[in-house]
């Protein structure tokens, strides 16, 4: 376990007896400013993804598979590949955030992270928030590089691709979320992963049939902004909230 950054390092404190140092250690974690703790959250994760490449390749080699099996499995015609392209892209998508997500607290419990999350100070949804945003990016970036070049094999137009490319920022932003949220409800628990799935499924019907109908729309010539503006307002109530709840079950699984 690598040593917690300088903005959660714990702080020295005056010699005295056992009460005061207590009471001291206590009012020096809880004096760390949210900036740097979101900072070193940020800085944290940002070093884990950069000290583990082979989990985003990882990452995108399982989103292409999972992307391309239908399209070798179905009679290559440009109308069965258009019919099946919305729905393939969306459920590859989901499934790679699920890869990607359903250990996200897990980890940092059992490892402590946590724990100095709790007692920095900070407002625990702010360092929630940075965390998932991490997230988002670290998902988000290889699905986005790769969604052109898989698109190509189902013969997508440019501008079904372009709604795409447009529809995928808010829906895996959604798609995090609620996975995260799961995924702070089940930390600590032995069958967690299982849980995880269990619950984000149902959850993320919506975002696939919003972002499977934007598709189709631009593909028949309809216009799409009511779909797309239906992603990014849910992202943004989404985003209102979810990291509440999130926080609430990290402290709920810290303090147990």
């Amino acid at each position: 376990m690598s040593a917690p950054p300088a903005a959660f390092a714990p702080q020295p404190v005056p010699s005295g007896d056992a009460g005061a140092d207590g009471t001291a250690a206590r009012a020096a974690a809880e004096n760390v400013p949210w900036n740097c703790a979101v900072r070193a959250v940020l800085r944290r994760e940002w070093a884990l993804a950069l000290a583990r490449p082979v989990d985003l390749l990882v990452q995108a080699l399982f989103f292409v598979i999972v992307a391309s099996l239908p399209a070798l499995s179905v009679a290559p015609t440009p109308s069965t590949l258009a019919l099946l392209a919305p729905g393939v892209l969306w459920v590859a998508v989901l499934l790679c955030v699920l890869m990607a997500g359903w250990r996200c607290f897990h980890d940092d419990l059992r490892s402590g992270w946590l724990d100095q999350w709790a007692l920095c100070g900070a407002p625990l949804a702010l360092l929630v928030t940075a965390r998932l945003v991490a997230q988002w990016i670290a998902t988000a970036l290889p699905v986005l590089l790769l969604a052109p070049l898989v698109a190509l094999q189902y013969g997508l137009s440019g501008a079904a691709l372009g709604v795409l490319m447009l529809a995928l920022p808010p829906g895996i932003g959604i798609l995090v979320l609620l996975v995260g949220v799961v995924a702070a409800l089940a930390a600590g628990l032995r069958q967690g992963g299982m849980l995880v799935i269990g619950l984000a499924l149902p959850l993320a019907a919506p975002v696939l049939v919003f972002g499977s109908l934007a598709v189709r729309a631009a593909q028949l010539g309809q216009p799409a902004g009511a779909h797309l503006a239906l992603l990014a307002g849910t992202a943004c109530a989404m985003l209102a909230c979810c990291p509440w709840l999130a926080a609430s079950a990290v402290r709920i699984g810290v303090e147990s």
